[in-house]
């Protein structure tokens, strides 16, 4: 399957109000190899490839009717909070208590990072008048998992749904990747949003604009998903970051230097997937990781000392998630060893994530 996913918003839609309530959720993501690909000026040469999956981490968003003449906004945190850096951007809740920005339709929206990106999808859609919306999240923003695309994607399903509309996973994608590039002004990929929007384990192909191809993963051995599963982890480092201003610093010839590498490394997960090898799969991993960190040695430094910390532990697999420069670090070990590496982690915080998760849908209310 080869389902394009770039392309601009559509013109702007008459102002209008919810009919009903309607809930979605979105899953965040990780990426096996090829992240950095994707980015806009590294993908015009020759594209991009990335290939990782949706995992079992999800943003919820409700909306439902309100007041006419009125919004409402509300970040609310579920499960764990976490300690976001200040200015992390819209995609997710901090910890404690409830964010909520209520204001007179027709006002101009505040210049608060954390309510940004929902304004724009407001904006984006038309349902701006008499509309609640509470976006739902276990995770702060600037996680390095996708929580923003996650975020985008499920809003823009729910507010859809409001007003009885419905949208393909490939439309979804592109709006939300517009939204971020065209409203808000990011230099971001477009990964995060094809993964949210899909969900599964998916082999991207990316140019200039965007995500230019989607191919769900050929898996030539049914253990090879739960071996990979079992073996990895998530280390929260407690540090948020705002993925723009990580790529911002990027250095653009590093990155045009290291993309052959990253594509490359996209290929080797994708063979390890088809013949079933874990062995192929966690090489191009190892590849891949090594790649992205010549990207931003800054980007990476957290990474290269949890790689020294987990050091004689049995680590086979250890690379950052997003951008870099805080948010989680994936890793990967044999079940077996992870008693030991927790016990190295002391009280960080680390998720067992499953992989393979549905892409967004709409949720009970």
């Amino acid at each position: 399957m080869s389902t394009p996913c770039a392309g601009s918003l559509s013109a702007p839609r008459t102002l209008r109000s919810p009919l009903w309530h309607a809930a979605a959720s979105a899953p965040m993501r990780v990426s096996f190899a090829g992240g950095g690909s994707d980015l806009p000026g590294v993908a015009r040469q020759d594209g991009g490839r990335v290939v990782g999956a949706a995992i079992d981490l999800r943003v919820r968003v409700i909306v439902e009717p309100f007041d006419r003449g009125w919004v409402r906004i509300e970040l609310a945190a579920r499960g764990q909070g976490q300690r976001p850096t200040e200015g992390a951007g819209a995609g997710g809740a901090g910890a404690g208590a409830p964010r909520v920005l209520t204001r007179r339709r027709g006002e101009p929206p505040r210049d608060d990072l954390a309510f940004r990106l929902i304004e724009a999808t407001l904006s984006a859609t038309g349902v701006g008048d008499g509309v609640a919306l509470r976006v739902e999240s276990e995770m702060s923003p600037g996680a390095g998992l996708g929580g923003s695309a996650s975020v985008a994607v499920a809003a823009l399903f729910a507010l859809r749904a409001s007003v009885g509309e419905a949208a393909a996973a490939e439309e979804l994608a592109r709006e939300a990747v517009a939204i971020e590039r065209e409203r808000l002004g990011n230099a971001c990929g477009a990964q995060d949003q094809v993964f949210a929007a899909f969900g599964g384990l998916l082999d991207l192909a990316f140019d200039a604009r965007g995500c230019s191809g989607v191919r769900p993963l050929a898996i030539g051995c049914p253990e090879l998903v739960p071996a990979l599963s079992a073996g990895l982890l998530l280390v929260d480092t407690a540090v948020r970051r705002v993925s723009g201003d990580v790529l911002d610093r990027m250095d653009p010839g590093a990155a045009s230097e290291a993309k052959g590498e990253l594509v490359a490394a996209a290929g080797e997960v994708v063979r390890g997937f088809e013949i079933g090898s874990l062995a192929l799969v966690l090489s191009g991993m190892r590849r891949g990781a090594a790649a992205k960190a010549r990207l931003s040695e800054a980007a990476s430094a957290m990474a290269r000392a949890l790689e020294r910390r987990l050091d004689g532990l049995g680590v086979e697999v250890l690379r950052m998630c997003g951008a870099g420069g805080g948010g989680h670090i994936l890793v990967w070990a044999p079940a077996e060893r992870h008693a030991r590496l927790l016990d190295a982690l002391g009280p960080c915080l680390v998720r067992r994530p499953a992989i393979g998760a549905a892409g967004v849908r709409r949720d009970p209310a």
